[in-house]
């Protein structure tokens, strides 16, 4: 019977992942006293693995072993199925078109973004004042926005504004009878 760490054994000779079902080399070099020499002579007289000539750059000892096509067809059975790409991992891979930041990425100019205004109003207990206040909006194209909070004296304050006009527009945008 092939244990787990056996067929650990195949994909790792086969250079085989989850995420990388072909095999791009098939060797596994051991030397006498190897801590998986047991496993891979299991493997071996389960016609999963043989033994090939061990070339001379290799200590004396040394044994090649390889996968058979049997071998090969059972590590790429036992791989698990891929599962689907993150959109995070298509921003990784993706050319310098994508934009500076994954939230750029994921959604190009609807990015929601801050402005900043500054006022100097004069106070009379500690002269000039520099307010500075936020909004919070986001684009609905280059040139237009569509969704905008007010004016707040805090970051944290300006993007709960905007959340309160984005549920707004979207239920003004929602049709009667249509669920979101």
């Amino acid at each position: 019977m092939i244990t787990p760490y056996q067929i650990e054994l195949l994909q790792h000779t086969l250079g085989l992942r989850a995420d990388r079902r072909e095999s791009f080399r098939n060797h596994f070099v051991a030397g006498a006293g190897h801590h998986d020499m047991r496993h891979l002579e299991a493997l071996e007289q389960a016609g999963l693995m043989e033994r090939r000539t061990t070339p001379r750059f290799l200590d004396d000892g040394d044994t090649v072993f390889a996968a058979t096509d049997a071998g090969h067809q059972a590590a790429l059975a036992a791989l698990p199925e891929p599962r689907n790409r993150t959109r995070y991992e298509d921003y990784l891979d993706a050319d310098g078109c994508a934009g500076d930041s994954f939230g750029e990425f994921l959604c190009g100019v609807r990015l929601p973004e801050y402005e900043t205004r500054r006022d100097l109003r004069r106070d009379e207990r500690h002269g000039v004042v520099t307010i500075t206040e936020y909004r919070m909006f986001r684009r609905a194209d280059y040139w237009t926005r569509d969704v905008q909070g007010g004016w707040c004296q805090t970051k944290k304050d300006a993007k709960a504004s905007y959340k309160e006009e984005l549920k707004a527009f979207r239920a003004r945008a929602k049709a009667p009878g249509e669920t979101a």
